[in-house]
Formats: structure tokens, C-alpha cells, sequence
């Protein structure tokens, strides 16, 4: 990720502009850093995160994210950003209250990515975007309890587009490259009431009009 290409995303309001030239908001990559080494007070991000609603410092719900699953920033896919930014936007811009927790754990679940092992079958873990946050999908439900969510997306060679961000009091866990080889259990479901929800559904809420009017109104759900 080049200085030019983080400067852009400056621009657009997507990052915030590095004003200590000794203690920067973001810094690109050193050539020599084909793999990440984050400066000590920084952590990994990517360039898609904060097009689909990631910023700096982050929400609480976001840091809630981080602690309940067990992950560090770099290990989010780039849809388990927009489906958590188009759910905190729902909450606050539709349901009139702050990212609900409960809530979440019951519309959501979390899967672990692992990369196709080539010839020998065996599935590997990936550095980058290893937890996918899944939709719950019940046909018995009628209407569903949920916005309808898909997405057409192009996320080819998003975590090639990496970068550092400057970890404010910490609130991001700190990187250190670990692999998550297996799910742990506590990435499945909860339990709780939906009615608010399944009104937005049935008036005819959806995801891309969700982030539409984010990107409208230059909103950046998942920062603080």
C-alpha cells in the first residue's frame, strides 16, 4: 500500500490526516516489508476496511467485536467489516440505540476461512481475514428477522492493500501475525427478541440502501 494511495483515502475522509510527523495517524509500508512489521503503538489495517466503515479510534462496538471473537484487527474478512458497520448503522440510523450487543450475537455467527491447500487437500490458515461473520438465514422465519444483506463485492486482492494505523490508548488489540488454525465455540449464535428488526424488513429495508446512506452522509460506523 503505497504513501500516494493512503493519502487518497486521507482525502476522502477515510482516514484521519497525520498531523505528528513523529507519532503519524497511518504509515505506508516499507518496501523492504513484504510482510507486516507494525512499529511498536500500530497495528495492520487495510484499505477496504475503512471503505466499508472502519475507523480511528474505534467504536465500542467494534472493540466489543474484537474481545468477544479473540481476534486482531487484520484477522476480519472484508464483509465481516461492512455486515458490523451496516449493523451499527441500522441500530443508530433506523432503531434509534446504539449498536446492540445481544442483538448481534443473535443475527450473527462466526466462520473460519482457511486457504485452499493445492495439491494436497489440506486447508491452511490465512494471516488476514480468517473470520467471516455470518449471517443468520432460518426459512422457517417468515419474514426473516434481518435486512436483507447481500452484497455484490470485488475483494480480489484486498489484503495486499495493508497498511499501519496508529493504535490510540490501545483500544485495538495489538498485533502479533498469529494464526487461528480452529473455531473456537463460543463464535455461534444467542438468543433474543427481533420484532424492531423484522418491521425495518418488511418496509422494504436493505443492506445496500444501509450503505448508501452512509456513504451519503460521510458516516463511519465503526469508529468512536
Amino acid at each position: 500500500m503505497t504513501e500516494r494511495r493512503l493519502l487518497e483515502l486521507e482525502k476522502e475522509g477515510l482516514l484521519r490526516p497525520r498531523v505528528f510527523s513523529s507519532w503519524p495517524e497511518w504509515i505506508a509500508p516499507a518496501v523492504d516489508h513484504r510482510e507486516p512489521r507494525p512499529p511498536k503503538g500500530y497495528v495492520v489495517s487495510f484499505a477496504k476496511f475503512h471503505r466499508h466503515g472502519l475507523g480511528s479510534p474505534p467504536s465500542r462496538f467494534m472493540r466489543a467485536l474484537c474481545h468477544h471473537y479473540g481476534v486482531e484487527l487484520q484477522h476480519f474478512s472484508p464483509k465481516a467489516i461492512t455486515a458490523a458497520a451496516i449493523f451499527a448503522a441500522v441500530c443508530e440510523g433506523y432503531l434509534g440505540m446504539m449498536a446492540h450487543w445481544d442483538l448481534w450475537l443473535h443475527l450473527y455467527r462466526g466462520e473460519l476461512f482457511h486457504a485452499p491447500g493445492g495439491a494436497t487437500g489440506v486447508r491452511k490458515p490465512v494471516w488476514a481475514g480468517c473470520l467471516n461473520l455470518v449471517q443468520k438465514t432460518s426459512k422457517a422465519e417468515e419474514p426473516r428477522e434481518y435486512i436483507p444483506v447481500g452484497l455484490m463485492s470485488n475483494h480480489a486482492q484486498w489484503d495486499s492493500q495493508w497498511f499501519y494505523l496508529r493504535n490510540d490508548d490501545d483500544l485495538f488489540p495489538d498485533y502479533t501475525g498469529r494464526l487461528i488454525s480452529e473455531r473456537p465455540d463460543h463464535w455461534n449464535y444467542d438468543v433474543v427478541k427481533t420484532d424492531a428488526l423484522k418491521k425495518l424488513r418488511v418496509e422494504g429495508l436493505t443492506a445496500a440502501f444501509v450503505l448508501s446512506a452512509v456513504h451519503h452522509r460521510w458516516v463511519l460506523p465503526l469508529m468512536s
